[in-house]
């Protein structure tokens, strides 16, 4: 049974998180972290997505793959540098570019694993976006050029289990109509949890009101199961190394959020104003709080039943300076025509040409980009860009 919130002054005493308690921020430079025998973790710097690594004597599992190319890469020099065993298997615990984008870099050889539910967005891959798979990593166009991304990839509807070199690896699917395909990692032998995107530590979650990261509701679904394992060691989608009382506090934090919310549609709010009032200061120290309006309105829908909120999308072509690069080359603000400004996102599935990758997208550089607006307009991050032409 969900354990409803009671006494929460004295769980936030007990697990010591206060006002005056510091952001869970990962250092500026990612870690390599040995967890126990054959098992380390790639912790992400600046709350980057974390990876774990598993080193058998039959092969190498890697689970996820790293932020952009640089963290792949380096991800992959971090794992030549404790074993000369091939990679055998990526798996893949949720379907987003910073955690699936770099399997181009270790597939094929490798088999690719994943939910039965991202095996059939692969499947569904665009033109595009197969362009960008096979060039993602340049040192690999020529051994990708006839490779499609569905190729090498495993897939399964809710449990499946590996038995590597005396390694027990155990992936868990949580059945929820709004998981996109999310997968725990459990290791039982050792006691180790990568926990996917329910695992965040010290973080208010990135939900949206298109679900597209899922609802609060299927987090704590996935959260019960995951604490009933009762972890040593949780390895989460973003940020710092933590443990069951990290699941725990995830799962309260949701729970609360939720009563807050419902208290609000209670007295009539409408959503504009839940969205302006709704707060979770018990928890002010947590990082992403720009993340609140959005978990307000996707509770709002939960509650009401409205399932997830859905916009047309039109692709709008565009030409401009780059003013401002930032996240590694992930987020831009083009500079157009008569000095207004445009917010773009690059994302793993983005086609780039004129520079190797995002990373070096920098400003003054010219560009021209097709990217996707929705019809009502609203893309908080940026509207995400298909295509990026940077002229020579």
């Amino acid at each position: 049974m969900i354990r409803f919130i009671l006494g929460l002054l004295s769980f936030l005493v007990a697990s010591g998180i206060s006002v005056d308690a510091a952001r869970a921020i990962t250092p500026d430079k990612a870690e390599f972290r040995k967890l126990a025998d054959g098992v380390y973790a790639y912790i992400g710097k600046r709350n980057d997505a974390n990876a774990m690594v598993v080193v058998t004597s039959q092969g190498v599992v890697v689970v996820d793959t790293g932020n952009n190319q640089p963290e792949s890469r380096n991800l992959m020099r971090s794992i030549q540098a404790v074993t000369a065993q091939p990679i055998r298997y990526v798996v893949i615990t949720q379907n987003h570019g910073d955690h699936i984008g770099g399997t181009s870099l270790f597939s094929p050889p490798a088999h690719v694993i994943v939910h039965d539910k991202v095996a059939a967005a692969l499947a569904a891959m665009k033109p595009y976006q197969i362009r960008s798979w096979r060039k993602r990593f340049s040192e690999r166009a020529e051994a990708l050029k006839d490779v499609n991304p569905i190729d090498t990839v495993i897939s399964f509807p809710d449990r499946m289990k590996l038995n590597l070199g005396g390694k027990v690896i155990e992936l868990i699917y949580i059945d929820d109509t709004y998981n996109i395909g999310d997968v725990a990692v459990w290791l039982p032998q050792d006691g180790i949890l990568h926990a996917a995107f329910a695992g965040y530590k010290e973080r208010h979650p990135d939900l949206r009101p298109d679900y597209s990261h899922g609802t609060t509701w299927g987090m704590v679904k996935q959260l019960e199961a995951m604490i009933a394992l009762q972890p040593k060691v949780v390895v989460p989608a973003h940020g710092p190394l933590g443990d069951v009382t990290d699941l725990t506090a995830m799962e309260d934090y949701l729970l609360l959020a939720r009563q807050k919310v419902r208290g609000m549609m209670d007295q009539g709010m409408p959503l504009a104003e839940i969205e302006k009032k709704f707060d979770m200061h018990e928890y002010k120290d947590w990082d992403r709080d720009e993340h609140l309006a959005w978990t307000a309105d996707t509770i709002y829908r939960e509650v009401k039943g409205e399932g997830p909120a859905k916009s047309a999308m039109a692709e709008k072509s565009v030409k401009g300076a780059i003013a401002k690069a930032t996240e590694e080359g992930r987020r831009l603000t083009l500079t157009l025509e008569g000095g207004k400004e445009l917010r773009l996102r690059i994302t793993s599935e983005t086609d780039i040409e004129g520079v190797a990758d995002r990373t070096q997208l920098k400003s003054g550089q010219k560009v021209s980009a097709l990217y996707a607006e929705p019809q009502d307009g609203s893309a908080p991050l940026g509207y995400d860009v298909l295509e990026l032409t940077v002229e020579p």
